[in-house]
């Protein structure tokens, strides 16, 4: 009897043993699956839950305990094997199983320093597609590339660094991070060592090896040991001192920021989601490069219901991919190429909400006023860096019809980009009268404000320690300074007269309009950032003329997100 009772215990312990190692096989794998691009995690998930209840069932209804046991390790043997077998032909072996099971996943320091000590690579290279990149053979000498190359990237990583620059000089390359918008300049690099990294980007990136002058575009995918995943643009072009590499490191979720999280004031915030509950007008989104320009745009079309409002965009260099939003590119380099015929393609299709990247001539602008005044919402990004009335003016011009050109408008925002202070290691402080008469607030009044600490700290040994959330940076991730502009038919009427600048300046700041400056004091003000980067940001806005003064964009030139969440710039 006793002898039954330990024989039942046994196999019920098998039994437990076994789901139990299935399920966490199985968790693994869910988790897993978002670095597969070609794979449905819905219809996977579904198997890996199916197959768990198959082998409960089994266990219940199956009266042999070997057959039991023999039907479980078949069905979970199938399903590894199958799925071992996918994932082999995109990313390559799977971790040990044993790490599976107890989750010892991850590229610890001790791990990094011994591959490197091995001349093995820290980081796997994907191509685009996401198939494993062609890497040269251990004993092939453009292997020693591809070692540095790997070592760049990972301490670019570690740096938080979202773009690696190296720029050639006469003697030797000059190497440049640039964190959350900012370039810092790091050691730089003899040419025997510069030129074999490029040599190796080309090569798995398959850009041309013997073109060293006109510039090429790639992309790839680095992985860590993780299995995360960054995608990584690929530029190179030729200088009279020798080519240049730019790698651009970027995701396409740091582009999918809600409305309220990319910085807007209350107040603006307010303004916005009044204007986005319109499906008809011109909304104006401007900006120079790399301020935040496309971010902003995709946040305006995630506003709208893509489910039942037919959406769709025309973008010279798309950044992301929305569900139920078809996305144009458009190519200025192709034979025939003209925006303002693609974009009147586009609109016979009808859509209900329409994103614009660009606007390179007047025939596009009077596409755009003709399909936003009948009954069509369009935002258009545009490269400029004015505030917001002058943008409006510099609108008008662009159209011989200034009735058509301010009928459509409905608002214009302006913004910039300022670095967050780092939470962790940011300093308070008072500012002195003289700072509070400058920026306009009361003198005597307590201001919680806050500065950069750049200065790594030290140990009791006396060793420099630096910010783990900021590399003694000062400052992580970026946030918004934005001016909303909302037209009223006021204002819409004195830009069909060609009033002045300044009019439609005062009119706007009668309705409410807050300027960019104001946006960032109060930032300032609220210990968000820092008056410095409020001043480095907006110490060159004085009117001039420039490049970024014409109505010429591409939404793929603004390749930076904002957020709090730390936000993209690449």
């Amino acid at each position: 009897m006793h002898g039954f009772i330990y024989i039942n215990l046994i196999f019920a312990v098998i039994c437990f043993v076994v789901i139990l190692g299935w399920a966490k096989f199985a968790t693994w794998i869910s988790t897993d699956l978002k670095q597969l691009t070609d794979q449905n995690e819905v219809i996977w998930r579904s198997i890996l839950l199916g197959s768990l209840a198959l082998n409960i069932l089994l266990w219940i209804f199956l009266p042999n305990f070997a057959a039991a046991l023999i039907a479980n390790l078949v069905v979970i043997g199938a399903v590894f094997g199958y799925y071992t077998k996918v994932r082999v032909a995109q990313l390559g072996p799977p971790p040990n199983p044993i790490d599976m099971l107890t989750g010892k996943l991850g590229n610890t320091a001790e791990q990094r320093q011994a591959k490197k000590s091995a001349g093995q690579l820290s980081l796997s290279y994907l191509s685009g597609s996401g198939r494993q990149a062609p890497l040269p053979k251990v004993d092939d000498p453009a292997y020693n590339g591809l070692l540095l190359l790997d070592n760049l990237v990972f301490q670019a990583m570690e740096a938080r660094a979202q773009r690696i620059d190296l720029v050639p000089s006469e003697q030797a390359y000059d190497v440049i991070y640039t964190t959350d918008g900012v370039g810092y300049p790091q050691s730089g690099m003899q040419r025997s060592t510069a030129e074999p990294i490029i040599q190796s980007v080309k090569l798995i990136s398959g850009l041309s090896l013997e073109e060293r002058r006109r510039p090429q575009k790639s992309s790839l995918i680095v992985m860590d040991a993780a299995h995360n995943r960054t995608p990584l643009a690929v530029r190179t072009s030729g200088t009279t001192a020798g080519e240049k590499l730019t790698l651009v490191m970027s995701n396409s979720d740091n582009y999918k920021i809600p409305l309220d999280n990319i910085g807007l004031s209350s107040e603006q915030l307010s303004a916005i989601r009044e204007i986005t509950k319109d499906n008809d007008g011109l909304v104006i989104v401007a900006s120079p490069s790399h301020m935040g320009r496309t971010t902003t745009l995709y946040s305006l079309l995630g506003a709208h219901d893509a489910y039942t409002r037919s959406i769709q965009t025309l973008e010279t260099n798309p950044r992301a991919d929305f569900e139920s939003i078809t996305v144009t590119p458009f190519d200025p380099q192709a034979l025939n190429a003209s925006h303002s015929k693609t974009l009147q393609s586009i609109c016979l299709k009808d859509p209900d909400i329409l994103l614009v990247g660009q606007c390179p001539d007047a025939a596009t602008a009077e596409v755009i006023c003709k399909y936003a005044a009948s009954e069509h919402r369009i935002y258009l990004g545009l490269r400029a860096g004015s505030d917001a009335p002058t943008i409006v003016d510099l609108w008008r011009k662009l159209l011989p019809d200034k009735e058509l050109a301010a009928r459509p408008l409905r608002a214009v925002i302006c913004q910039r980009l300022v670095r967050l202070l780092c939470p962790t290691c940011k300093i308070a402080y008072q500012p002195d009268a003289e700072t509070l008469a400058k920026l306009n607030l009361p003198v005597g009044r307590q201001i919680q404000a806050f500065r950069a600490n750049t200065q790594p700290a030290r140990d009791p040994k006396g060793n420099l320690v630096k910010c783990p959330d900021c590399a003694s940076l000062g400052y992580r991730g970026v946030t918004g300074l934005f001016e909303v502009m909302v037209l009223t038919p006021e204002i819409r009427d004195m830009v069909a007269r060609g009033r002045p600048v300044d009019e439609i300046r005062n009119a706007a700041r009668k309705n409410g309009m807050m300027m960019l400056v104001e946006h960032g004091i109060r930032k300032f003000a609220l210990g968000i950032t820092s008056i410095q980067e409020v001043t480095r940001v907006l110490s060159s806005e004085r009117p001039k003329k420039s490049r970024d003064e014409k109505i010429t964009s591409a939404s793929g030139s603004s390749t930076t997100g904002v957020g709090y969440s730390g936000g993209d710039v690449s």
